[in-house]
């Protein structure tokens, strides 16, 4: 029993790591607070918050673990902005300001995405476009407003 408690906890050890460095290689040199940023999650879990300050493209992936991404603080660029999401064995929670219209195209294999935003059809023309593309395998998102 101890060598296969040894064994699982330098198998966990190694997973994680190797996670740490895929997250750093994709991530780059991007952090949440620029208009254009990376993030991924990979066997944990992780809270980040935004503070950009014209919102354009973000790419949030979130493997066999979960994120917590809150775009409140943040401001979208004139032109709208695109969010790529991508759940595999996880979950991921967005929260968007109210004021943003959010347009959601889904391709779910095995899990859900629960919007829970104005409809877009709801906010007049000068309203911020956000569009988030949700790809779930095995998982979930939800967008909240905040």
């Amino acid at each position: 029993m101890i060598r296969f408690l040894v064994r699982f906890a330098v198998v966990w050890t190694a997973m994680w790591l190797v996670g740490r460095i895929a997250s750093r290689s994709f991530e780059g040199d991007t952090t949440p607070d620029d208009d254009e940023f990376r993030i991924l999650g990979f066997l944990g879990g992780r809270s980040v918050s935004s503070h950009a300050t014209s919102l354009r493209r973000a790419n949030v992936r979130a493997m066999l673990g979960g994120i917590d991404l809150d775009l409140g603080n943040a401001i979208l660029d004139p032109a709208g902005a695109h969010i790529a999401l991508q759940v595999t064995g996880g979950g991921l929670r967005l929260s968007v300001p109210k004021a943003w219209r959010v347009y959601v195209a889904e391709d779910v294999m095995g899990g859900a995405v629960e919007i829970n935003t104005t409809a877009p059809e709801e906010f007049d023309d000068a309203a911020p476009t956000l569009t988030v593309e949700a790809t779930v395998r095995s998982g979930g998102v939800v967008i909240d407003p905040v």
